[in-house]
Order: structure tokens, then C-alpha cells, then sequence
């Protein structure tokens, strides 16, 4: 019977057909080199178990809660220099009722002051039914009565580039309308500031956390692995396989369940961002218009599975040789 690992070749003998290609002696592009890693392979670490897909899970949980950390921190960053930017461009002149002078004879007052004022680019007075809505919610519904003394508003944009002198426009408005107060914002914009990085240090430190327990977790599957496998660990040695090789054959092992568990959490977060800013553009449901993430920041998420099979392997493949000290 013929040999079927044989075949003919070009010159007409027969020679041994060439062992089908592995992970090991395959060349791969960039994106053969990506879509590999979505494949398991051959490896002294078995698929089931503390290492298999339980572990798998477990790691795209963690990359799910990465993605809403980095998400929350680039959307708050993102939405931070947004107010910042608005509040910087803009001043409120505040009229209080007087006896001295009627509300529309101030605005007329305020307004010429404003009108001659350089690095003023616009003025425009609110008008009475908006400065009742701005305190509705603070006073009440239906509380806001006409015989209730409201300050008139006037809101006012300036050129950021060359603002005008603060301090002679404070001046100039109080003289010439007695009860004008000028708003620069500067406490609001530095409690909006504060608060936001506060958030954005949080966001942060919830990453590290998930960091921190990712590691923590892959050290103790790996120990596990090994211990569960430790007569196998031994064979290799006796055959002659070093240390070297059992920690590669580990973290290439690692390597795949990190980029896949990195994947599906990643993909998930990605998911919820862009739900949640569906969500929030249909309607009032949060404090402040909730936008998710904006479309540059979605491919900055991009990183966080190659974050996680970094770490997986580095974490696996340091915690082989410690493991590997002590066992042998």
C-alpha cells in the first residue's frame, strides 16, 4: 500500500509530504498576526479550568470596567474643556431693582457702557420670562410671581483674545447704573475645574485598580495552571526542555485569552458608551446632557485589548520562572 504521506514531486520521485503549518513555523502578516491571536493554540497550559474559559471572562469583565474608566475619563476631560472654554468667552452683568432709576433706563445705561468697551464682541439682555425660568427650579414651580424683585441679566461674549479690562468694566457698569454687578464666572469655572479633574483622577484610579487586579488574577491562574500540570512541567524537563520554553509555551497561552477576553469587554464597553449616548441625546434623563464619547475617542479603547495581552503575558510569563524556582 502507498505510502499517503508521499507524493510525487516536479521531478517525479516520491518524497515525504511537508507537515501541515502551526503557529510556530507559520508566516504571518499583520493581520494574520492579529486574527491568530483570536485562535487558540497548541500549549503545555490546558484550555479548562483556572486557565481556560472562566479566566477568559474574568479578564473581559476587567477590560469592560477599563473602558468605562478610560471612557468616563476622556468624556469628562472632552466636556471639561468644553465648559471652560464657553465660561472663559463669556460675562454676565446682574441688574438689581433700584429706586434711582428704572430696569430699562440700567439696561440702556449698562448697554452704552458695553457698547464702547473694547474686547466686547456681543450683549444681549435676557429677557424677564427667561430670568424666571433660570429660577424655577430653584424656587418652584408657579413661585416666581410678578411681584417677586427679579435682577435683570444681561450676558455678554468677549474676544479671549484680547478680553477687555475686567476691573474698569465692573467699575464702569456700577457707575452708571446703580445695582449693575458684574460676573466674571471665575468661582464657578474654578469649582467646575476642580470638580471635573477630581473626576477625571477617580476615573483614573479605577483603571490602575482594574489593572491591579487583572495581574493579581493571572498570577493566580498561573500558579494554579502550573501546579495542576506540574507532572507535565516535570517530563519536559527531563526530556530537556528548559525553562525558557515552558514559560513561552505559558504566556503564549496567556497572550490569546488576554486579547480575546480584551476583545468582548472592550467591545462591550464601546457598546455601552454609544448606547448611553443615544440615550442621552433623547432626552433629559441625566444632569447634563450625557454624549457618551465623542468619535475620536472611540479608537483609544482600541489600545485596552493589547493593554490586556501585554499584561497577561508579562504577568504569566514572570510569575513561570518564580513558580518554576520553587517546584524544581
Amino acid at each position: 500500500m502507498a505510502d499517503p504521506l508521499r507524493h510525487k514531486g516536479p521531478s517525479g520521485r516520491n518524497r515525504r509530504a511537508d507537515p501541515a503549518p502551526t503557529f510556530h513555523d507559520e508566516e504571518r502578516g499583520l493581520g494574520g498576526a492579529l486574527s491568530a491571536l483570536l485562535v487558540e493554540t497548541r500549549s503545555v497550559m490546558p484550555a479548562a479550568g483556572a486557565t481556560g474559559a472562566s479566566l477568559m471572562l474574568v479578564v473581559a469583565a476587567m477590560c469592560f470596567l477599563a473602558s468605562l474608566a478610560l471612557g468616563a475619563a476622556m468624556s469628562v476631560g472632552a466636556k471639561t474643556n468644553e465648559w471652560s472654554s464657553d465660561l472663559s468667552g463669556a460675562l454676565t452683568i446682574e441688574i438689581r431693582p433700584s429706586r434711582d432709576m428704572a430696569p430699562d433706563e440700567q439696561i440702556d445705561a449698562v448697554m452704552t457702557v458695553l457698547s464702547r468697551t473694547p474686547g466686547v464682541i456681543s450683549a444681549s439682555p435676557l429677557p424677564l420670562d427667561d430670568t424666571k425660568a433660570l429660577l424655577e427650579p430653584w424656587l418652584g414651580r408657579g413661585m416666581v410671581t410678578e411681584d417677586l424683585p427679579l435682577p435683570r441679566l444681561i450676558d455678554i461674549r468677549i474676544d479671549a483674545a484680547t478680553p477687555p479690562d475686567l476691573s474698569a468694566l465692573a467699575i464702569d457698569a456700577a457707575a452708571a447704573a446703580p445695582g449693575a454687578s458684574l460676573d466674571t464666572h471665575r468661582q464657578w469655572r474654578a469649582e467646575l475645574m476642580s470638580a471635573a479633574r477630581s473626576a477625571e483622577w477617580l476615573a483614573y484610579g479605577i483603571l490602575a485598580v482594574v489593572a491591579g487586579t487583572t495581574i493579581a488574577i493571572v498570577v493566580f491562574a498561573t500558579r494554579a495552571g502550573l501546579s495542576a500540570n506540574r507532572e507535565v512541567v516535570e517530563v519536559l524537563h527531563l526530556i530537556g526542555a528548559r525553562d525558557g520554553f515552558i514559560a513561552a509555551e505559558v504566556q503564549r497561552h496567556f497572550l490569546h485569552l488576554g486579547f480575546r477576553g480584551g476583545s468582548i469587554g472592550t467591545a462591550l464597553g464601546a457598546a455601552t458608551f454609544f448606547a448611553l449616548g443615544l440615550a442621552g441625546g433623547a432626552g433629559d434623563m441625566f444632569l447634563i446632557a450625557a454624549s457618551g464619547l465623542a468619535p475620536e475617542h472611540f479608537p483609544v479603547l482600541l489600545a485596552i485589548p493589547f493593554a490586556a495581552a501585554l499584561v497577561t503575558l508579562v504577568t504569566a510569563r514572570l510569575t513561570v520562572f518564580s513558580t518554576l524556582e520553587r517546584m524544581l
